[in-house]
């Protein structure tokens, strides 16, 4: 496609005219997904990010950001693309990295050699109550007490807006998790 023709395909996306898109969609969707496979992502996942490349090009057209072109449009939408592919694959890695807290770990263990451990009645109570909580609390504090994330890697990692909102979230749940203790606890 020569600058010409890209150009004309902005104004007609800018002027509303989505059978354009479409067709761009269709043009690029199988060597989007032929080119995404060499980073290790599944197929939805790489059609999830085409589909939202597609979706920030309507909108930079839409909101004035391109009014043309300097390479092709293929090559727009690919490297929107392939920076969503690493975005993606970065939050992968902070699921999947655990790092081991240290101090939370030498707590634990003279926890233990004191004698301070919990019975399996007090543990099982526990348990029960955490898988009471909803997915989100569950990954909130699983994030949090078991691998030792900072409330800003939650943040990252969550894609919550900003850190008050993981802040307060991590306060509601661990309140959520307390009152379930205490009402199983104590048969309420």
């Amino acid at each position: 496609m020569d600058k010409d023709t890209i150009h004309e395909l902005i104004i007609q996306i800018k002027n509303g005219d989505l059978s354009i898109l479409k067709d761009v969609y269709v043009e690029h969707r199988i060597p989007f997904l032929k080119f995404g496979v060499q980073y290790g992502l599944d197929e939805a996942d790489l059609l999830d990010i085409y589909q939202d490349s597609i979706l920030a090009l309507f909108d930079n057209v839409k909101n004035g950001k391109i009014d043309s072109l300097q390479s092709s449009l293929k090559t727009y939408i690919f490297s929107i693309g392939k920076y969503m592919i690493f975005k993606k694959i970065k939050r992968l890695e902070k699921v999947q990295v655990s790092t081991l807290d240290i101090d939370r770990l030498k707590h634990y263990t003279d926890e233990v050699k004191n004698g301070e451990e919990f019975d399996q009645e007090e543990l099982t109570l526990y348990k029960t109550s955490f898988n009471r909580l909803g997915k989100q609390c569950q990954q909130l504090l699983q994030l949090f007490y078991y691998r030792g994330y900072t409330l800003e890697d939650i943040k990252e990692t969550l894609e919550y807006d900003n850190y008050n909102v993981v802040k307060s979230q991590k306060s509601r749940c661990l309140k959520q998790l307390k009152e379930l203790i205490h009402k199983r606890r104590y048969g309420i």
